[in-house]
């Protein structure tokens, strides 16, 4: 049982390895964004090119320019930058989020006059949540005297993830009525709230986890809640 669960969750992890590369969650893609122009709420279009970041301003409750682009006048940020583009700004947009997480560390509260635990045992889960991620153009200057483009990411993402693992069974976690030792096969399924900084992402989960063998019946944790630290690659 634990031989299949440790290929399935290196499969799962080198699939969402190769998922984060092409992932464009991170990165300040061509897209519709939201801003703030003088304090108001306003959608804007991001195109990139070699040399220069384009900000089209798109009309009050538009997310699609008119085909004709002559009348566009775009903000323009060049990678290298003169002394006079100085401000930063920040561009938003809210998605659907789908990661692939580990919960690396639970928190077992005590039950059953059985000491509060720490389990570091493997595990693999799907998340889906809502998503918001936040971008900042700014422009760093360098001791000799260089200034460029510094595009900082910031994500926060709430929702709800579910997979397996494995969890130590014997005489203690259940109460006895077993005279052996072995790994359980666990489903578990969890409440998170992320963040992600460029790349990670990485936050907390509150969860319940059930045995998946006949001796559910005697496992003190059945059903019972824990706190875990996630951690996680993005998919789409």
């Amino acid at each position: 049982m634990n031989k299949v669960l440790s290929v399935f969750f290196l499969t799962t992890m080198l699939f969402s390895c190769s998922a984060l590369k092409e992932s464009p969650k991170y990165k300040l893609t061509d897209g519709v964004y939201k801003t703030k122009n003088d304090g108001n709420k306003a959608f804007v279009y991001i195109e990139n090119a070699e040399d220069s970041v384009f900000v089209y301003q798109l009309k009050a409750g538009r997310k699609i320019a008119k085909a004709d682009r002559s009348p566009l006048k775009p903000e323009v940020y060049p990678v290298i930058a003169t002394d006079k583009v100085i401000l930063a700004k920040r561009y938003w947009k809210n998605t659907f989020d789908l990661d692939v997480l580990t919960i690396p560390f639970k928190y077992r509260p005590s039950t059953n006059s059985f000491t509060p635990q720490l389990s570091n045992h493997l595990n693999g889960a799907l998340y889906i949540g809502y998503r918001n991620d936040t971008y900042e153009l700014s422009y760093k200057q360098n001791p000799i005297g260089k200034i460029s483009q510094r595009i900082s990411h910031l994500g926060f993402s709430a929702g709800l993830a579910t997979g397996i693992g494995v969890s130590p069974l014997n005489p203690w976690v259940t109460q006895n009525n077993i005279s052996t030792e072995y790994d359980g096969f666990i489903w578990s399924k969890a409440v998170c709230i992320i963040m992600a900084v460029e790349k990670l992402n990485f936050g907390l989960a509150v969860g319940i986890d059930h045995l998946l063998d006949d001796n559910s019946r005697h496992w003190i944790y059945q059903g019972k809640p824990y706190l875990g630290l996630s951690v996680g690659l993005n998919l789409n």
